[in-house]
């Protein structure tokens, strides 16, 4: 299962990437197409998204379920995400543009990395599940997503910000890569686990085969000597 997801994943992200060139050139503009809200599972700026937001983060306080906490979580990274860009595309000139987009940044990596950790932190029975898969599929579309977002605010920003964001690209890029290798991990442990429980048991399998064979052997040794002494009496 571990395995599937992460062929599954990797060839969403491959293909998502292929598609985006594509779809670039189809454009009649010849321009590739923004990244909408809508997309992203959540709202267009405004007051509406503000109180979406403070309820997703009472959600995440009251949930038990990890897997709905990471979903949540995500969302939440998503409006940063938004929110950096508008801020770059509405303020591309100004003085204190690399602190304002640092910050931002600085809370959508706060929620990445929560997210990165619930994963690392989940059990064989969360990460088996359905409702997980579901959810991980959205982590590497809504990641390539932001990806896209970050790349194209490259060109719309001085060199000294666009360099910023080269290197927050390059961030994201691996620690997505830590959490493939994680569950990868999770993976391999579960199967030596397993493989070491297998050989456990065949072994004791083996040592109880044995003892009823010497249990067996000792009962006849016992009757034939008994034999024995009643034919010499």
């Amino acid at each position: 299962m571990f395995k599937k997801i992460i062929i599954c994943s990797f060839v969403a992200v491959c293909f998502a990437f292929c598609f985006s060139f594509v779809l670039a050139e189809e454009t009649e503009t010849g321009e590739e197409l923004e990244i909408t809200a809508e997309e992203l599972d959540i709202e267009e700026s405004g007051i509406f998204s503000w109180f979406k937001n403070a309820v997703d983060t009472i959600q995440i306080w009251i949930t038990r379920d990890p897997i709905k906490k990471a979903g949540l979580e995500l969302k939440k990274a998503s409006r940063q995400i938004v929110k950096a860009r508008e801020f770059v595309q509405n303020n591309a000139d100004d003085e204190n543009l690399q602190n304002r987009f640092n910050e931002i940044d600085e809370k959508y990596q706060g929620f990445i990395n929560r997210i990165n950790n619930r994963i690392g932190q989940f059990d064989e029975e969360n990460l088996n599940s359905e409702k997980f898969k579901n959810f991980f599929d959205k982590y590497i579309d809504h990641q390539f997503k932001h990806l896209q977002i970050l790349e194209k605010l490259e060109n719309q920003v001085p060199e000294t910000v666009m360099e910023k964001i080269q290197e927050k690209r390059q961030e994201h890029l691996e620690k997505f890569n830590g959490v493939m290798n994680k569950i990868q991990e999770k993976k391999e442990n579960k199967e030596q686990e397993t493989n070491k429980n297998n050989n456990d048991n065949g072994d004791d399998d083996n040592n109880e085969e044995e003892d009823d064979n010497n249990n067996g052997n000792s009962q006849n040794n016992s009757g034939n000597g008994q034999q024995n002494q009643k034919g010499n009496n």
